[in-house]
C-alpha cells in the first residue's frame, strides 16, 4: 500500500519540508516531534506499507522519491535470533548482534540504525519484539551524528512503546 502525504495549505515548515510530518507510521502512532528530525527537506512524503503479515511489519518513507526512513518490526519466538530471522545481518553486518543473536536483548544506536529487542509480556511472554529503524544511506538527517543518534533513539523508543501496545505484544 502506498500513501502520499502532503501538507494542507503547503508551505515550508521552517525545516525545508513542504509536506506534513505524519502522526502515524503504517498504522502505528508516532510523535511528530520525534519523527520530524529524521526526515529530510522536500516537497512530497510517501509511505509504503510492504504488506504487514501477522507478527511482521515493513514500513518505508520516501521524500521526493528518495528513501528517507524505514521501520522493520518482527514478533519472534523468545529463542529466535532477530539478526537472522529478521534479516538484520543483511543490513547491519554479521557482527552486529554479537556471538549469540538469539540471546540478544536490548537497544543499540548506530550511525544510520536504531534497534531494539524487547521481551513481550502477558499472554505473549514467550515472544519478543524486534524493531530496526533505518535511515537513508545517503545524506541521513540530522547531519550531526550526535544529534542523529539522539533523534534515532527517541524515535525508536516511542515507536516501540506504541507498537507493543497497538499490535505486537498484546
Amino acid at each position: 500500500m502506498l500513501l502520499a502525504i502532503s501538507a494542507c495549505g503547503g508551505g515550508d515548515d521552517g525545516e525545508g519540508r513542504d509536506y506534513a510530518v505524519p502522526d502515524q507510521l503504517c498504522g502505528v502512532d508516532v510523535a511528530k516531534e520525534k519523527l520530524a528530525p529524521l526526515l529530510p527537506a522536500g516537497k512530497k512524503l510517501k509511505e509504503r506499507n510492504s504488506g504487514s503479515v501477522p507478527g511482521s511489519s515493513r514500513c518505508a518513507l520516501t521524500v521526493d522519491g528518495r528513501p528517507a526512513l524505514s521501520v522493520l518490526g518482527d514478533a519472534l519466538d523468545a529463542d529466535a535470533d532477530p539478526f537472522a530471522e529478521a534479516d538484520w545481518y543483511l543490513r547491519l553486518g554479521k557482527d552486529a548482534g554479537g556471538k549469540d543473536g538469539a540471546r540478544y536483548r536490548g537497544e543499540r544506536v548506530l550511525d544510520r540504525f536504531a534497534l531494539s529487542v524487547t521481551r513481550c509480556e502477558g499472554n505473549q511472554s514467550g515472544r519478543k519484539y524486534a524493531v530496526l529503524v533505518e535511515l537513508a544511506e545517503t545524506d541521513p538527517v540530522p547531519e550531526n551524528v550526535v544529534d542523529r543518534h539522539k533523534a534515532l533513539k527517541e524515535f525508536r523508543d516511542g515507536y516501540v512503546s506504541a507498537a507493543l501496545k497497538q499490535q505486537w505484544c498484546v
